[in-house]
């Protein structure tokens, strides 16, 4: 915190003496006013502006919000405008001790924070501190006033909050940021992004992202993170409710480091109780259905149409892992079928079916799909 004081103290005597305003950047952000609620305490006005920028400064390298500047976005420039009185008024209220509790109901952790005041010539501004985080920060509950949800891991980069775990792309982005920090290679990062795990094997770790049913694991080939597809039942009853159920009851087992920080480890297998049917079968289920005939060429370019695969020229068995598209676990996904052996296979759900025969029955789009009209059966 001394570090940030001493930054923000350089940061405002430049502006009173030079007019001299540093960018917007990682590290500093600039607000000209607050929007402010008569219906909610001084604490919880300050969280529903600011909540998301701590976090996202806290998972990043801690920062500092100017609050009373002007940005004129248009022209590149800063201006000192100061607070309007009566959001001085309810800073003047704010007690950080409020604040943190309040916070750390959301993500169960402390933030380091600092709240003052400060003046140029007869204008009153305002600066906050947020100290770097040791541990990456996930809120644990929804905090919608102040645009915060469950599990959502919130950064700084390029000048703005952003959410790591949007999309795989977007976690390895901040990954490879973390690893950055400290200059390290990636298998170390796990032991900064999770303490908890220096004794274990990143490799053998799933990352369970249940906001967009993924799961994440290590891939050696690349040194980054991979995700693929899975059904969560989040559900009270669900498998997935029932295991964080039994890990707060103390029915799942405790990796403990010296510490005292438990990781929770979950001992079985993942059963997948889909539905398995093979193309053969969905081949034969359309054709039952359908006005048209179709050979099974054009079924997988109907299969390629609806955006399930990226090439209509998909091999079933040992199939490239990049040919499925995201999204449509509930039709189609990639099935391991000897795990010793590593082969795969592309197998389907009986909902794969209707879809299928909506587009081959639409003979509007058979020249966009097939090239041609389709025959009508005999």
């Amino acid at each position: 915190m001394n570090l940030l004081k001493s930054k923000v103290e350089r940061i405002i005597k430049n502006i009173k003496d030079n007019g001299d305003f540093p960018n917007e950047n990682n590290h500093l952000d600039y607000k000209v006013t607050m929007n402010l609620s008569d219906s909610k305490k001084p604490h919880e006005v300050f969280l529903m502006n600011f909540a998301k920028d701590i976090i996202s400064f806290a998972n990043s390298d801690g920062g500092i919000v100017l609050l009373g500047i002007k940005e004129n976005k248009s022209l590149g420039i800063y201006e000192d405008s100061g607070l309007d009185p009566s959001v001085i008024e309810t800073l003047d209220k704010i007690d950080l001790n409020d604040v943190s509790q309040a916070i750390e109901k959301i993500i169960k952790t402390t933030i380091m924070l600092d709240l003052q005041k400060f003046k140029i010539s007869t204008r009153t501004f305002y600066y906050i501190l947020i100290e770097k985080s040791n541990q990456v920060i996930i809120p644990i509950l929804d905090a919608k006033d102040c645009k915060i949800y469950k599990g959502n891991i919130y950064y700084r980069m390029s000048g703005k909050n952003e959410q790591a775990n949007k999309s795989t792309t977007d976690f390895n982005r901040f990954l490879q940021l973390k690893a950055n920090e400290k200059s390290k290679e990636f298998m170390e990062i796990w032991s900064k992004l999770m303490p908890e795990m220096f004794e274990i094997n990143p490799r053998e770790v799933l990352i369970l992202n249940p906001l967009q049913n993924k799961v994440y694991g290590f891939n050696g080939k690349d040194n980054i993170l991979s995700e693929t597809d899975v059904e969560i039942d989040k559900n009270d009853d669900g498998v997935f409710n029932i295991i964080l159920n039994a890990i707060s009851a103390g029915e799942i087992g405790k990796i403990t480091t010296n510490e005292g920080k438990p990781l929770y480890k979950i001992v079985g297998e993942i059963v997948n109780d889909k539905d398995r049917v093979s193309l053969s079968n969905i081949e034969i289920a359309v054709r039952s259905k359908t006005h048209y005939k179709f050979t099974n060429a054009q079924l997988k370019q109907v299969i390629a149409y609806l955006g399930w695969v990226n090439n209509a020229s998909f091999k079933i068995n040992d199939p490239e892992l990049s040919v499925l598209c995201e999204g449509f676990s509930e039709y189609i996904w990639l099935e391991t079928v000897d795990s010793i052996k590593g082969s795969k296979k592309i197998t389907f759900s009986k909902e794969a079916v209707k879809p299928i025969v909506e587009v081959i029955n639409n003979n509007k789009l058979h020249k966009d799909v097939f090239k041609k009209d389709l025959a009508l059966q005999q």
